[in-house]
């Protein structure tokens, strides 16, 4: 009996602590839940910058729902909810109790403490996102037939349920000394980046002679009949003909380029209704709109697996040096094809398709009016040319290239994570004869395919859709995340595999889809992270 009660007493020891010890641990991992609970909630509440009162009284109501008082046993305690000593951003919290034992007060320990910590911060770095947006012809219809916008109205509103989104965000970096930009390239076959190239450097913008598909007056002695399959004017008292003469010209762009009011009148002549036959010039004052043809180029194939050295149109923090590296204006007014056309556009049968979309609004940190008010100048117009709208979209926001003094890697020492977001309406869709783009008249001009009959179509599209691809990577490479949204269209695998991850690839079928994947979009840019 001695013996027996002798081994009684570490035995009841043993499972008394067990049973003690267990109870806290169950414990401690609820009121760990409760910390983690409470610290985010906090977190999301901190609006100004610092843990102030609305905060605690936020992050106290998650802990308290989630470890009542008096759980367990635990004595009364208050949570202790402030700020990390190096960082006001982060939400730092720390409780402690005891909670009663039952076998283990007979060996005199009465209660164990317990005892939790943790703390929320933001995946807090500057942010700037792009919006590279197809502003193509097809934008002004209705994505289905019951939607209440058309596609380009869906579209505004639904970058705005993106910022609106992350305007909580917006603010909570700025009271952080950080920022939380955006910039907005519009895109079609032409991109509208020359006023802001200009502004970076005059000298990044050619102004002087340049070559366009064009035509001339020319007036020469011959006969009536030879005059008339001209489609000129015949004059039997001087047996001489006016007509146009269509083929390339050296035109000085210098204060086209500049802005100034220029007489394209002078320089091409004017014609009747049908665009056939030379009349007496009336003048024609057009200024620079800001669009621009693309800088050198190669003829690199559909297969290319990488951006050739003298693609200098692909190399996106290249610098100007030369003539060569330089834009030159798109100008639509003086650009004719060199052959009739199947439809007559602006009463002229060698007039080729043009479009120059929008300005391209530099990055910033809008207002919600601001940024409102600029949407609303997107018109739809033009082919579809994905390159243009990567290219610029990925130069737009890089640390390096002409823009890069706006764009730091570091702003107030923190670093600036980056986006781009690619909407659009419609797969590739170029014109090889009878569009003129950044590119010139591709058939004409061959910069990007060997042109005329050496090339068509097809291998016009293949040639620029292994242009994008390349872009793609680049800008990945270069630290962009990219999230790609079909409108109303399926994706192809271009487009898919532009995207940083295949659930950043999506497509959006009606106007209501539009707007609940840019939020989405918007709630992962903004989300909240725990750590510990």
């Amino acid at each position: 009996m001695l013996l027996w009660a002798f081994f009684l007493i570490p035995l009841v020891a043993l499972v008394g602590s067990a049973i003690d010890l267990g109870t806290e641990y169950v414990a401690r991992k609820q009121m760990q839940i409760a910390c983690d609970a409470a610290v985010l909630a906090g977190r999301r509440a901190m609006t100004n910058g610092t843990v102030d009162d609305g905060v605690r009284a936020e992050a106290a109501k998650f802990f308290n729902f989630n470890f009542q008082q008096g759980m367990f046993g635990s004595k009364p305690f208050t949570p202790s909810i402030s700020s990390a000593s190096t960082a006001k951003t982060t939400v730092v919290i720390n409780a402690a109790t005891t909670i009663p034992t039952s076998l283990m007060r007979i060996f005199g320990f009465a209660e164990l403490p317990v005892s939790v910590s943790c703390n929320a911060s933001q995946d807090f770095v500057n942010t700037d996102i792009v919006f590279v947006l197809d502003t193509t012809g097809s934008m002004r219809d209705k994505a289905t037939s019951s939607d209440s916008q058309t596609k380009i109205e869906a579209l505004r509103s639904a970058v705005l349920a993106l910022y609106d989104q992350l305007a909580p965000v917006q603010k909570q970096l700025t009271a952080s000394g950080m920022r939380l930009r955006y910039g907005v390239v519009p895109y079609a076959s032409a991109v509208n980046i020359g006023k802001a190239i200009r502004a970076a450097n005059p000298n990044y913008m050619l102004s002087g002679p340049w070559t366009y598909q064009s035509r001339q007056v020319v007036t020469e002695a011959m006969g009536s009949t030879d005059c008339s399959n001209r489609n000129g004017s015949y004059s039997s008292w001087t047996g001489r003909c006016t007509y146009f003469r269509y083929l390339p010209r050296i035109f000085d762009t210098s204060q086209y380029v500049s802005g100034a009011t220029v007489d394209v009148a002078q320089l091409i002549g004017t014609a009747d209704y049908s665009g056939d036959t030379p009349v007496k010039t009336t003048p024609k004052n057009v200024t620079w709109a800001g669009c621009v043809e693309e800088r050198q180029t190669v003829r690199m194939g559909s297969s290319a697996g990488a951006i050739p050295s003298d693609a200098t149109d692909l190399n996106i923090d290249l610098i100007p040096n030369s003539d060569a590296t330089k834009w030159k204006p798109y100008w639509p007014e003086v650009e004719y094809t060199s052959y009739r056309l199947s439809g007559i556009y602006e009463n002229d049968p060698y007039k080729p398709q043009f479009a120059c979309p929008s300005p391209a609004a530099s990055m910033q940190g809008w207002t919600r009016d601001d940024l409102n008010n600029y949407l609303n100048t997107l018109v739809p117009d033009g082919g579809t040319y994905h390159d243009n709208g990567m290219m610029w979209g990925v130069r737009w926001a890089s640390s390096g290239g002409i823009f890069g003094s706006n764009n730091p890697e570091k702003y107030n020492m923190m670093p600036v994570k980056k986006y781009i977001i690619f909407m659009t309406d419609g797969l590739f869709e170029t014109g090889y004869s009878n569009l003129y783009s950044s590119y010139g008249v591709e058939s004409l001009d061959g910069r990007v395919t060997p042109g005329g009959n050496y090339s068509n179509k097809a291998d016009q599209l293949a040639r620029h859709k292994q242009r994008f691809n390349l872009l793609c990577s680049q800008a990945k490479s270069m630290g962009y995340s990219i999230w790609v949204i079909g409108f109303a269209t399926s994706l192809d695998a271009s487009l898919t595999n532009c995207a940083s991850t295949p659930s950043q690839a999506s497509t959006s079928s009606d106007q209501a889809a539009l707007m609940t994947r840019f939020v989405e979009i918007g709630k992962n840019i903004g989300a909240l992270r725990l750590t510990q």
